[in-house]
């Protein structure tokens, strides 16, 4: 069964968003209106879980770029999409630069309204796993002794057994089994996994 996407289409013109929900239905989405950015923002829990945010950029009240500036730092927030006239589109640049997924000129094509809806909830899936995954990763991380975290550096820079051993003033065999258990706790099935972990960790520069 094909999942259906929750898009909220926000739109100040009534003859506009009955015109574009209508379509984007037709395709298979469900829609809810909105007359404002305001509205949309008022309904708060009362609303379903949006896949997506369609908005004009120019509305009475919240702008489009009010709107995307007030979901920036949500946790999860759905990904908007901003539907412009010519004159707009600094806002619409300035609102990309914000966290926006993309905007779209008026008039636009309709079917490149519905494939860009498919991209951006596709897209911001990809990164809500990731930032899963990366969640995980480092709670494996921060699972590790001191010394384990100690041979974990050493040996994701290249060092061997023994040269762990002699800085760290332990036995080879001791190095063995730390580096088995870090191997174990984060996941790892050889070094160049465990470099590329530690490398999303810590990335260049930190």
């Amino acid at each position: 069964m094909t999942e259906i996407l929750e898009v909220a289409l926000v739109e100040d013109d009534a003859a506009v968003l009955d015109a574009l929900a209508l379509y984007l239905e037709r395709r298979g989405l469900a829609i809810s209106r909105f007359e404002s950015a305001d509205a949309l923002v008022a309904s708060g829990g009362r609303a379903p879980p949006f896949d997506c945010i369609v908005a004009d950029v120019r509305m009475p009240g919240m702008s489009g770029l009010d709107l995307v500036r007030h979901y920036a730092d949500a946790p999860a927030a759905p990904p908007v999409i901003l539907i412009t006239g010519h004159g707009d589109v600094d806002m619409a640049v300035a609102a990309i630069k914000l966290g926006a997924f993309d905007f779209i000129e008026k008039p636009f094509d309709e079917n490149r309204l519905f494939e860009t809806i498919g991209a951006a909830v596709t897209q911001a899936r990809a990164r809500q796993q990731d930032a899963v995954l990366l969640a995980d990763l480092q709670a494996r991380f921060e699972s590790l002794s001191e010394r384990q975290h100690e041979v974990l550096a050493l040996a994701t820079a290249g060092l061997s057994n023994k040269e762990i051993a002699a800085r760290l003033g332990i036995s080879p065999r001791t190095v063995e089994i730390h580096r088995a258990w870090v191997m174990e706790r984060m996941g790892a099935r050889n070094l160049a996994e465990l470099v590329r972990m530690e490398m999303r960790l810590r990335p260049p520069g930190r």
